[in-house]
């Protein structure tokens, strides 16, 4: 039993050195803070579209991003994607009155006491990723989603929609998108 138990410690001690090894040569990408601006009584799918030479200009306030959500829902910005690892108190969600006022919204459903509409329910974020989408207008587009919404509208399928649904239906300018497509012409034609 002496020899299995010193060659299952020399595997275990391989592999751990290994792992060591390659975690010391990897670093970790931390992402800058973030505040993300909803419309007031906004309900379904948001998506943010990332390097688009003719979107909005970068916005920050106190270090953080600020990502000011229009009324479509969908946000096209000349920033690049937020990549990395971020402290979940570094991100923060708000909802905006037209006097431009700020709520705040939560990512947690169990917090009752906050956001609440007025039937009780709470209406939180419930944040979907990091991913690209494409063609649109021709290019694969960096984007992050997210739905905001009481429980049961985040899973009402009248409020949810794809991003090609979204710029469809939101007609999103397609103006915006020219320039994105690195090896190609621009866009000239709708999806």
């Amino acid at each position: 039993m002496k020899p299995i138990f010193k060659a299952h410690f020399l595997k275990i001690l391989f592999f751990g050195s290994m792992i060591s090894l390659l975690s010391a040569c990897t670093e970790v990408k931390k992402s800058e803070p973030v505040i993300y601006l909803i419309p007031e009584n906004y309900v379904g799918s948001l998506y943010i579209i990332f390097n688009a030479p003719n979107g909005h200009p970068p916005k920050y306030e106190d270090g953080s991003r600020v990502y000011e959500i229009p009324p479509s829902g969908i946000l096209v910005t000349q920033m690049d994607a937020n990549e990395g690892w971020i402290e979940n108190n570094q991100i923060q969600y708000f909802e905006v009155s037209n006097a431009n006022e700020r709520t705040p919204i939560s990512e947690d459903s169990s917090l009752k006491d906050k956001d609440t509409t007025d039937d009780g329910e709470t209406r939180t974020v419930y944040v979907g990723g990091l991913g690209e989408s494409g063609p649109i207008y021709g290019c694969t587009v960096i984007n992050q989603n997210f739905t905001v919404g009481t429980d049961a509208e985040q899973t009402d399928r009248k409020n949810l929609f794809s991003i090609y649904d979204a710029i469809k239906r939101k007609n999103i300018d397609e103006k915006l998108f020219k320039g994105m497509c690195k090896n190609s012409k621009d866009v000239t034609s709708h999806q």
